[in-house]
């Protein structure tokens, strides 16, 4: 007896469906009916659990070296230069974009952290390590990665340009899809992260597909969103 193989194209999309259905249902609990950092805690799962479900079943047969190959998950120092121009460039991208359309580079102070656990706790956990460290390694693994490499893979009639070039503007595509839906309340702001994660997004699948590993877009991750708390961290 044969056992139904998902394709891995099949298993990231359920991922994404189930990770914006998760996000709409945290954003519809009303923040008075709940300690803000546990709200905030749950937002970054309620994204995070369904991409990881997703990322475990698209290799459930494989080994974990063997997964991280394929996912191109390698990182030489050169990378560290990659992150930082494509970082720097995409957030003046953003801060231009919103100075041009809103009057105000749209960077806002960090949300003052409740009691629930130690400052310390809630500070580096909330405020850097979620946003500026685990989002970037993990969305970087599942669209530059999981994505971006099953659709060139699908692609491949196509020959390796065109098909890379297609991989990279279908998987910016889904990116700020998925960054614009689950900001759908404040529809100007869905708007403009939709625009400015795209344009990252392209910058982050160009360097992934032209290195042929993931190191590049994840330090420019990493730059994009520290450099985003940098500049509105109450000091």
């Amino acid at each position: 007896m044969t056992t139904l193989r998902v394709p891995r194209l099949v298993w990231a999309a359920l991922g994404l469906i189930a990770a914006v259905v998760c996000g709409w249902a945290i954003e519809a609990i009303p923040p008075a009916r709940i300690d803000p950092t546990l709200l905030g805690a749950a937002a970054f799962l309620a994204v995070w659990i369904p991409l990881l479900g997703a990322l475990v079943l698209s290799f459930a047969r494989q080994r974990l070296n063997e997964a991280a190959s394929a996912l191109g998950l390698r990182f030489q120092p050169l990378d560290v230069l990659w992150g930082l121009g494509i970082g720097c460039l995409a957030r003046a991208f953003d801060a231009f974009l919103r100075l041009l359309l809103t009057g105000s580079s749209g960077l806002v102070p960090q949300p003052t952290l409740s009691a629930l656990a130690s400052p310390v706790v809630q500070t580096v956990v909330l405020g850097i390590l979620a946003p500026v460290l685990i989002a970037p390694v993990l969305e970087e693994i599942y669209f530059r990665g999981l994505i971006q490499r099953s659709l060139a893979s699908s692609l491949e009639p196509l020959g390796r340009a065109p098909r890379m070039a297609a991989a990279v503007v279908l998987t910016s595509l889904a990116f700020a899809l998925v960054h614009a839906l689950l900001l759908v309340g404040a529809p100007t702001e869905a708007m403009l992260t939709g625009i400015s994660t795209f344009v990252f997004a392209l910058l982050a699948g160009a360097t992934a597909a032209v290195t042929n590993r993931l190191g590049g877009s994840i330090a420019g991750h990493v730059v994009f969103n520290g450099l985003g708390v940098l500049l509105t961290w109450p000091f």
